[in-house]
């Protein structure tokens, strides 16, 4: 017995480490107010640090994008631009203190060799909540590349898996979304990171449900057996108790391989189920 216990724990040991090789795991924080004393990149670009909380003040210097500036004390005062509404912070960059608004700050920044992603949480215009994501590949501020995705469920984690051998792809940025209740939506979305260092949306899959009733959409990265390239498996699968008494349970489950042609997945995707035509 203590010897089947210690292989096991081995063996966890084992697959825990290739896990977290694979992949890197951040959880993101964002709120959108910061803490005074804490320090934060730079989401915007060539921000002006100014002398006061108003556009119309002095120009103190320029900041680029993943600057890290400290928070000093948050103020009164909004700051407007379009349907962004948020508050003017005092910040300290090196030796320089200034003012610079809220929306200009990240909430959280992560880093996979050449590529650093920033992450600010966002109020869309139909007051839905969204992840605004940034990459800088090295120091070329003025070629960062953008997306945004709405949120779903209370929590999100991001993590930058390996290309698994598809072309034209470096790595793979992929946003875990965490349900804060039953039912709720959670889920992952993907983005690929292609090789001119462009951030390039894929697909957002669910997994939702409760006691009586579930789905659950994924993506395995694996190898055609038909042609023996490196694919990507989509499942989706449908749970539903049919009888709670017995509980009896009636379950569908339909796949389809996908090949990633260097921009875009092949054959075009879908998460409808496919349903076989009937001759007349």
């Amino acid at each position: 017995m203590k010897t089947s216990y210690v292989k096991t724990l081995f063996f966890l040991f084992i697959f825990c480490a290739t896990v977290l090789h694979a992949q890197s795991i951040e959880y993101l924080a964002l709120d959108q107010e910061f803490k005074i004393g804490n320090t934060y990149p730079l989401f915007g670009d060539n921000v002006n640090l100014r002398a006061a909380p108003n556009t119309s003040s002095k120009e103190m210097t320029r900041l680029r994008i993943g600057f890290n500036v400290t928070i000093l004390a948050k103020t009164d005062i909004i700051f407007e631009n379009g349907n962004h509404k948020m508050p003017w912070y005092k910040v300290q960059y090196n030796n320089l203190k200034g003012y610079i608004p809220g929306q200009f700050i990240a909430s959280k920044s992560i880093k996979k060799e050449a590529q650093s992603f920033y992450f600010r949480k966002h109020t869309s215009k139909k007051n839905r909540e969204e992840l605004l994501i940034r990459m800088v590949t090295g120091t070329s501020y003025h070629a960062y590349s953008e997306s945004s995705m709405q949120l779903y469920g209370a929590s999100v984690a991001a993590f930058i898996e390996d290309n698994h051998q598809l072309y034209n792809v470096q790595h793979i940025l992929r946003i875990q979304h965490y349900g804060d209740s039953c039912g709720a939506e959670n889920g992952n979305t993907y983005f690929f990171i292609n090789d001119v260092n462009e951030l390039v949306f894929v697909a957002h899959l669910s997994v939702s449900g409760d006691a009586l009733y579930s789905e659950s959409e994924t993506f395995t990265f694996t190898t055609n057996p038909a042609n023996e390239q490196p694919s990507i498996l989509f499942t989706k699968e449908v749970s539903d108790t049919v009888d709670e008494v017995t509980g009896w349970t009636e379950s569908k489950s339909m796949s389809r391989y996908y090949e990633w042609n260097g921009t875009k997945l092949v054959p075009e995707f879908s998460k409808e189920f496919y349903k076989r035509k009937t001759a007349n």
